[in-house]
């Protein structure tokens, strides 16, 4: 039984220490994600400025040969530039909302099958305590018997107990033992 509690306590740590490292792991994960992220913003401001002094250069570039076609150009990448952050920032926000949901059924996973650990185990010590006072009970009736000797006396039980009670006349080592049935009919 000690061994048993022991070992749904060892469980429980064991399972206490895996939700905390699935947590770490979850926090590492995102803290890398957001790094991965703002290294991406950085890129593409990085990105932008560049393109921005591409775009000044074909601007002095086409200020001497084609201007509409160059700020056709400059305002095309400017959109998808503009897009690509877009969705950039929708994806990071939908892992943000998964990282987190991943998170929290960890948790609740690991909750349940603790209070079911907890629930078996309270089940199974109540189970063990009722048996082991049953067992004292049965030991006790054994211990007195092994004190007491039960015979018959003319067709009526007696029992042979200490001194000071009313003996069977034949024997007096044995106590009578008046029965209900022949207690009703000697008060009849």
């Amino acid at each position: 039984m000690e061994e048993f509690v022991a070992n749904a306590a060892l469980l429980a740590g064991h399972l206490t220490q895996q939700c905390e490292k699935a947590a770490a792991a979850q926090e590492a994960s995102a803290q890398q994600l957001q790094r991965a992220a703002t290294e991406m913003g950085q890129g593409v401001a990085s990105g932008r400025a560049e393109l921005a002094q591409s775009a000044r250069a074909a601007v002095r570039e086409a200020l001497s040969q084609e201007i509409p076609a160059a700020v056709e150009a400059i305002g095309d990448t400017g959109d998808r530039l503009a897009a690509l952050a877009e969705q950039l920032s929708r994806e990071q926000a939908a892992m943000a909302v998964r990282l987190r949901m991943l998170t929290w059924k960890a948790l609740a996973a690991l909750s349940v099958g603790a209070v079911a650990i907890i629930g078996c185990t309270a089940y199974f010590a109540q189970a063990n305590v009722q048996r082991a006072q049953q067992a004292k009970v049965d030991a006790q009736v054994l211990e007195a018997l092994q004190q007491v000797a039960i015979t018959s006396c003319d067709g009526r039980p007696c029992i042979k107990l200490e001194d000071g009670l009313q003996r069977w006349r034949k024997n007096d080592e044995y106590v009578l033992i008046e029965a209900r049935a022949n207690a009703a009919a000697s008060g009849k």
